[in-house]
């Protein structure tokens, strides 16, 4: 019998990637390897929770926190109106594609810190609860839950979510999502420091203040430029749109311990484009889904704030953010009729 000794090419290549994948075990991929977008903002976020604790204001000022997804991004102390600017401090929590989960294990940590806030607003956005969709869960799963949330969440990630969880412990790369060609882009200028925030603009900007991020301050993009927009996210998002169970228990949970905390809390639901807001329609998402937040806003003693309705600010960033401009307006209603009253 003859020798066949490329059978063997396709392990020994499997066993040669999976040698190099273990590269990226090593420490310094796992603590400040900060990239771009994401990896920054939720490596910020663990920042500020630092910053957040030994913060001198909170034993003469009140403290709100903002937890969400980027529609709550401008939430800002600047924005808090006066006469109540000089009582108040606020730090924003928001993340990208900031699910409840995410929400609530930031609040724990938080609350085991030992800081209690005295008024919480809990951004939410419908899409954050389509299980079907993964791209949602993941970068919450990859960058914002270590091993004690696994723990925490697990039961509750679905199944798909799951293996590619387990997947990205056996081949390491995937969990870091490394971006070859931002990389190669850093390495060619000599940039290569910029994987620590000591010398990440992006993360120094994030970090300037207490994590609100002004990026959507335009007052307004043209109409043509947000509509097709709408079709891109649309087709993203709410293509087959299913309402899941994941969420929902960590909606439950924050209500419940701000409820025994007796923690004011405004449950918020962002406005979109309205012509993105008819996809939501076609879905019956106030129905489906937004009713069953304010059941249960209702049943722990929180407030809810739907702000797609008509009469509320329309300058818009693109499809799914409203302009920073709104947060002006905006601010001032939440804090006259929801965090003073």
């Amino acid at each position: 019998m003859k020798s066949k000794p490329f059978l063997f090419y396709p392990v020994v290549l499997f066993l040669f990637i999976f040698v190099i994948d273990k590269i990226f075990l090593l420490p310094i991929f796992h603590g400040e390897f900060l990239q771009a977008g994401n990896s920054v903002f939720y490596f910020q976020r663990k920042v500020l929770k630092d910053r957040l604790l030994k913060d001198p204001d909170l034993k003469e000022k009140k403290l709100t926190l903002v937890f969400g997804d980027s529609r709550s991004y401008p939430f800002s102390e600047i924005g808090i109106p006066e006469p109540y600017k000089k009582n108040w401090t606020l730090y924003n929590f928001s993340s990208p594609q900031g699910i409840p989960m995410n929400s609530y294990i930031q609040f724990q940590e938080i609350l085991e810190s030992g800081v209690t806030p005295d008024f919480v607003i809990l951004s939410l956005s419908p899409e954050a609860f389509d299980d079907s969709k993964g791209f949602i869960l993941s970068p919450f799963l990859r960058m914002g839950c270590d091993s004690n949330c696994i723990g925490t969440v697990w039961e509750d990630v679905p199944f798909k979510e799951k293996w590619d969880y387990l997947l990205d412990r056996i081949f390491v790369i995937r969990s870091i999502e490394f971006n070859l060609s931002l990389f190669t882009s850093r390495l060619k200028q000599g940039k290569l420091k910029e994987y620590k925030s000591s010398h990440n603009k992006e993360f120094q900007l994030i970090n300037y203040t207490k994590g609100e991020y002004l990026m959507y301050g335009v007052q307004s993009n043209p109409i043509e430029k947000i509509k097709n927009d709408t079709i891109r996210i649309g087709n993203l998002y709410m293509r087959s749109y299913n309402i899941g169970s994941s969420q929902f228990p960590y909606v439950e949970k924050i209500l419940k311990i701000t409820k025994e905390k007796k923690i004011r809390t405004l449950v918020l639901w962002p406005k979109v484009f309205p012509e993105y807001y008819s996809y939501y329609e076609k879905f019956h998402i106030k129905e489906v889904w937004w009713d069953k937040v304010e059941t249960l806003a209702k049943q722990y003693d929180a407030k809810t704030l739907n702000w797609n309705a008509p009469n509320t600010c329309d300058l818009f960033n693109d499809a799914s953010h409203q302009s920073a401009f709104c947060f002006v307006d905006q601010m001032k209603e939440i804090w006259i009729n929801y965090a003073e009253k």
